[in-house]
């Protein structure tokens, strides 16, 4: 187990500025893929109706960095962090950029995925809510860490 501080977790969700085409995305996760391993970025990448829900782990430094990167690509709109702090251990260590296709998610990941974006965006988020909103978060992403460890 990693030291208390020595890594970091970023949770954000943002919208695609225009059609991402299949080919385009799959172009950033090469690119990612390979510069998340040369930075010890571990994580996973939804896509779905338009929609980027990303989970971003690995050393401080390397995930704020990276979180910048992000920020400005002109690809992203509305990048709303969800949750970043320190964390213990990674919840995706065997992918350095996993990506489920929106193809690929079930009828019940869709479901929670667009009820998850609709939920998040509501302006009445008190503490509460909020804290009920990241156990929905890890709830639904939950369903993805079965498929890393198959």
């Amino acid at each position: 187990m990693a030291p208390s501080g020595s890594l970091h977790r970023l949770i954000y969700v943002s919208s695609a500025v225009g059609i991402l085409r299949a080919d385009e995305l799959d172009r950033i996760l090469l690119r990612s893929k390979a510069s998340n391993t040369a930075a010890g970025i571990t994580g996973l990448l939804l896509f779905h109706e338009g929609s980027f829900l990303q989970v971003i782990e690995g050393s401080p430094a390397g995930v704020l960095s990276l979180m910048e990167r992000i920020r400005r690509d002109r690809r992203h709109s509305a990048l709303t962090p969800l949750e970043s702090s320190p964390c213990s251990s990674r919840a995706f260590p065997g992918w350095s950029m996993g990506y489920v296709a929106p193809r690929n998610l079930t009828d019940a990941q869709r479901r929670d995925f667009s009820r998850f974006l609709v939920e998040q965006r509501r302006p009445e988020q008190t503490a509460g809510f909020k804290a009920s909103l990241v156990d929905h978060l890890w709830s639904f992403l939950s369903s993805f860490r079965e498929i890393e460890a198959a």
